[in-house]
Formats: C-alpha cells, sequence, structure tokens
C-alpha cells in the first residue's frame, strides 16, 4: 500500500487530498480491488472517467485525473453523483504515476538495508531471466519478491510494479525495456535500481536506434544507473563474453561473468544446464525443460544472482532451478499431435535466432533425431530498419550452415531469408502456411522450430491463443 504523505513529492497534483494513511493505486477498471485509488490515465479510444461507475459505486476514495476542461466537466458532473470519491487533479496522468511510484520506492529502500531493486536490461533474454529469477526467488521466499509481470517493462510498467511493492518485499525483479534512446534511463530514475544485470547487446530496434553501438549505449545506461545510486558499490553481473560490455568499467560492486578464461565467474555448461566457479565455490543449476546453451547460461546466471543475496538458501535456489518451464509461447516445448515442438512466437531478432537455432540443433541431436526428421519454420524479425535485408539473408545462411534441410520462411521478409537460403520455402503469412503446416509438415516431420516475431502470430498454427 502507499503512503499517501508521499503525494506531496508529486509535482503533478494540483491541490491537497483529503484522505490520510495508506491506500492500494490500480490504473486498470477491470482490476479495482476496494479500497484502492484510481489512476484515470487517457486511452486512444476510452476516456476512463467515461467507464468508472462501477468502481465509484463501490466508493472508490479517491480518483486521480489529467485535468483539462473536459475531464474537468466531467468530474463535475460525477461528483454530484459519487460525493464520497475525492477527485484529484493532476498535470499529467502518466507523469504522477511515474512520481508516485518514484518516492514510493526510494521510501522502501530506507525500510531495510537488504532491500533491493534488481533491474534487466539487455537485447535477448530479459524476460527470460526476470522470469527465471523470479521464479527461483519466489520457490523459496513467497511473499517477498515483486516482479515485473509480462513483458510490462515500460514507462507505465515500470511503475506498476513499483507501486506493487509492500511491507513484507524485500527485492524487486525489475524489467527494463527500450526501443528508443533515452527509455532506459527513463525507467532507471523512476526506479533507482540497485542492482541488476545488462544481459547482452544485440541487433534490435535498429529502426529506431541504427547501429549496435547506439544498442550499446542504451542498454548499458543501466550499469551506470546502479553505480551512480550505489556509488560503485552496488552488485552488478558484466557479461565479458559479449564483445561490446566487456569494454564497461567495472566498479568495486560489479563482477564479470562468462566462459572467458579471465572472467571473475567462470562458466562452463553441462549436458542438462550450466556451472559457475567463483572465488571458492562451484554452484551447478540442472534443467531437463530448458534448451540451447543460452537458456542454459541464463539459468546458472539466475542462481548465482539468487545466491548472492541469500547465500543461506543455495540449496534450495539448485532445487527450485529443476523446476523451472518457459513461460507460454516463449522457449517452451510443447507437444502437439504427437510431434515435439520448440515455441517462440514472442520475439526474434538476428542473435536471438541464431541461439535458438543452435540450442534446437542440439537438442535434436540429443533425443535421437536426424536433421531431416526436423522442420524449421522462421518468422520476420522487425524494426531492424535499413539492415532488414541483411540481416534476413544472415540468418538464412546459418541455417543453411546448420545443415537443417527442412525450412519455411514466413512473412513480407521471406524473400530476404531466401537470399541466404534458397532450398528454403517462403510463405506469406500464418495463415496462408497454417494448412499445409498442419496437413503436411506435421505429418511428415518428427520434431519442429517456430520462431518469430510477434506480428507474425506462429502459435496460431497450433491454434494456440
Amino acid at each position: 500500500m502507499i503512503n499517501l504523505s508521499l503525494l506531496s513529492k508529486c509535482p503533478s497534483v494540483k491541490r491537497t487530498v483529503s484522505h490520510t494513511g495508506h491506500l492500494n493505486f490500480c490504473t486498470d477498471t477491470r482490476k479495482y480491488h476496494h479500497p484502492s485509488a484510481f489512476v484515470a490515465i487517457p486511452g486512444a479510444k476510452v476516456n476512463p472517467l467515461d467507464v468508472i461507475s462501477d468502481l465509484l459505486g463501490k466508493k472508490c476514495p479517491v480518483v486521480f485525473y489529467q485535468q483539462d476542461d473536459i475531464n474537468d466537466k466531467k468530474v463535475s458532473d460525477l461528483k454530484a453523483s459519487y460525493p464520497d470519491t475525492d477527485f484529484v487533479p493532476v498535470s499529467d496522468s502518466v507523469t504522477f504515476l511515474q512520481e508516485i511510484s518514484h518516492a514510493h520506492i526510494k521510501e522502501w529502500k530506507t525500510k531495510n538495508p537488504r532491500n533491493t531493486v534488481f533491474a534487466i536490461s539487455g537485447s535477448n533474454g530479459k524476460t527470460t531471466h526476470k522470469e527465471m529469477l523470479s521464479f527461483i526467488l519466489k520457490e523459496v521466499l513467497p511473499g517477498k519478491v515483486v516482479a515485473t509481470e509480462k513483458n510490462n517493462n515500460n514507462h507505465l510498467g515500470v511503475p506498476l510494479t513499483l507501486l506493487a511493492v509492500n511491507e513484507t518485499t524485500e527485492i524487486v525483479v525489475l524489467e527494463l525495456g527500450s526501443n528508443h534512446p533515452g527509455e532506459i534511463k527513463v525507467l532507471c530514475d523512476i526506479a533507482e535500481p540497485t542492482a541488476g544485470l545488462t544481459t547482452n547487446i544485440g541487433a534490435t530496434h535498429l529502426e529506431f536506434f541504427g547501429t549496435e553501438e547506439k544498442v550499446y549505449e542504451e542498454e548499458s545506461y543501466l550499469f551506470h544507473a546502479v553505480s551512480d545510486v550505489t556509488h560503485g558499490k552496488g552488485f552488478f553481473l558484466i557479461n565479458i563474453d559479449d564483445p561490446f560490455l566487456k569494454n564497461l568499467h567495472p566498479s568495486s560492486g560489479s563482477i564479470t561473468y562468462g566462459e572467458a578464461h579471465d572472467a571473475q565467474a567462470k562458466v562452463t555448461f553441462l549436458e542438462t544446464g550450466a556451472q559457475i566457479h567463483y572465488k571458492a565455490e562451484n554452484l551447478i543449476a540442472l534443467n531437463a525443460h530448458i534448451t540451447g546453451k543460452h537458456n542454459k547460461l541464463n539459468l546458472i546466471t539466475c542462481l548465482f544472482i539468487a545466491n548472492h543475496f541469500y547465500p543461506e538458501h543455495r540449496l534450495q535456489f539448485i532445487e527450485a532451478c529443476k523446476n523451472f518451464r518457459p513461460t507460454k509461447n516463449r522457449s517452451e516445448w510443447i507437444q502437439f499431435e504427437g510431434r515435439s515442438v520448440y515455441l517462440d512466437a514472442y520475439n526474434a531478432n538476428p542473435s536471438s535466432m541464431k541461439a535458438a537455432l543452435q540450442g534446437f540443433k542440439e537438442s535434436v541431436i540429443e533425443q535421437g533425431y536426424k536433421l531431416s526428421d526436423s522442420c524449421i519454420v522462421l518468422g520476420d524479425m522487425n524494426e531492424l530498419g535499413d539492415s532488414t535485408p541483411q540481416y534476413h539473408k544472415e540468418v538464412g545462411e546459418y541455417v543453411k550452415e546448420l545443415g537443417i534441410p527442412n525450412v519455411y520462411f514466413v512473412g513480407r521478409f521471406s524473400s530476404h531469408y531466401m537470399s541466404g537460403d534458397p532450398e528454403g520455402h517462403p510463405k506469406t503469412s500464418s495463415a496462408e502456411f497454417k494448412s499445409e503446416y498442419r496437413s503436411e509438415c506435421m505429418k511428415k516431420f518428427a520434431i519442429h522450430f517456430i520462431k518469430g516475431s510477434r506480428s507474425l502470430q506462429l502459435e496460431s498454427l497450433f491454434d494456440i491463443t
């Protein structure tokens, strides 16, 4: 619950609130639980002041609304019918949400020296790290962990995550997303993270960043933010295997990790997991439900993070690693019509595509299949800007190098894939390909790989929503 006295620290609030004490905050009328304060954030099509009669009927104590002539008139009418609700004007609803979440998390960090905001940025694997780390922590520390839900990692999602922090919370696992320059800074200014990780740097959102160097500048800002907040003492993992991140100058609280010989925390890979050696300690993370070297690295990294903050629970964290399952449509194995399918219909960029393909090839061999038994379906990789043709061609070439013969390219960039692998089969869309895939490919091939950007909705090949 949020201390309403913190409203005095929010410049966007236009007048004093009549209520005191603590309240939860809500921005979705469908999720309102009494008593909570409601923040009316204008939508592209709907003004929330037009659809809040139900929560007002429940005697919602406070509504914060974005002040303008139209909303002032709506509020004047609502006050007549709902006199028990305090309607508080703010200059901008989103700004207010960011201000109150910032004030709340700063106050929370003063309550207990163990309270930590652990933030995750990077081109690939942010959500996987967030899911793995929060799962491991929650298995052992129920009620003490708050994490970003789904991929709510933007200027709205981050404040909402912070507002979910309460007096029992000890650690926040916060995913930070960006597709335009400067967005990581905005999120760091709100959350003031005290620890973190930048996963890697790759060719993501190049439509807006232009080059991978610019992506590096954006994603690595988190390292500098943690250093500033903690005066260099904050725990931060530096992926020394990444050609960009290895250039970060370590702080007193940072630790380099990876396969490189000079990594402080040295990673080695096992058949069903990975091991990390740091100082005199070995940690091993095992899991039979994840595929690929990249996911093994993600898991051992998350175990290392959990163990850093709560070493007393080391053995419990190791056991929790075994129970992790990938989230729906994201690097998960499913069974469909008697076939094994690796499905990642959530996101795709050149580096994540190559890592997943390599992991899939390893899994095909480990499961006793031949590469000719497998079927690959690759969808478009979006937001690559002027480099779109070249990156799709490179992935096409990579598939060919892996020696996988049965490949289908789906989407508007299928011709670019084909320039790298002319033996592939181009398809216009998931809908156009679905009948052929279900009637022919599913029957012919024993093991399948499906990956593409969200816009392709490749999960629809299996009638999954």
